[in-house]
């Protein structure tokens, strides 16, 4: 993973509100309608994501590591997916009713799999291969501490460790393809009121969801205003 404050383009003293117009600023250029890639546009996501959150910040700068957001259960997990892969559509600032939404997001979700997929083959490999060293690494003096072969179980846990982070992740997104197979997005345009009252309601029920599961708003990582039923 790339430095997320380079991924945005801003310091790593960078304000709210800087971060909020450095991701807006990205996001019009990275996304695929506007010459784009999926890969680019969800990396951009991703630091947003992160950086905006106190927590997940602190816990970046001082480790270099992202800490995911937690799901405490399957289709919370799911739903995490889904409402990010749409957060990645509606922030875009494109004219979503000219898009197929149900086919990006799936394309979107399918093309994250494929990649979890390709990245548990090549840990399985590399597994395979530290194994086979494993057997081969004496020391040469009998009786003393084989700290080569410590070097190699570390790897092999570490490597069996990301195996199980991209399997979970996998189930979430086969999941979330399952859940979105129960929903369309009708090509008959909705009364601008009936549109906003619809997705204010959506927001309410994925913020009780989050309530009941004792995690953040599902809805959206990224710090705007909901829209009114009045619009």
């Amino acid at each position: 993973m790339s430095d997320l404050y380079r991924v945005l383009g801003v310091g790593r003293g960078a304000a709210q509100d800087d971060l909020r117009r450095a991701y807006r600023r990205k996001a019009k250029t990275s996304h695929p309608d506007s010459g784009g890639s999926v890969g680019a546009f969800g990396e951009i996501a991703t630091a947003y994501a992160v950086l905006s959150d106190p927590e997940r910040r602190e816990r970046y700068d001082i480790t270099g590591e992202i800490d995911p957001p937690r799901a405490d259960t399957l289709d919370a997990s799911a739903i995490e997916v889904i409402a990010q892969k749409l957060g990645l559509i509606i922030h875009a600032e494109q004219d979503v009713t000219a898009l197929d939404i149900g086919a990006l997001i799936e394309g979107a979700i399918r093309e994250d799999m494929a990649q979890r997929r390709a990245n548990i083959a090549s840990h399985s490999r590399a597994i395979e291969r530290t194994t086979k060293l494993r057997t081969r690494v004496k020391r040469k003096a009998n009786g003393q501490d084989n700290m080569l072969a410590k070097v190699l179980d570390w790897h092999e846990a570490s490597v069996k460790d990301q195996i199980k982070k991209n399997e979970a992740a996998v189930s979430s997104l086969e999941r979330a393809l399952a859940i979105l197979k129960d929903y369309s997005f009708a090509e008959e345009l909705a009364p601008a009121a009936d549109v906003a009252v619809a997705l204010s309601d959506a927001l309410q029920a994925l913020d009780e969801l989050a309530a009941a599961l004792k995690t953040g708003p599902l809805w959206c990582d990224i710090d705007v205003a909901r829209p009114s039923a009045s619009g």
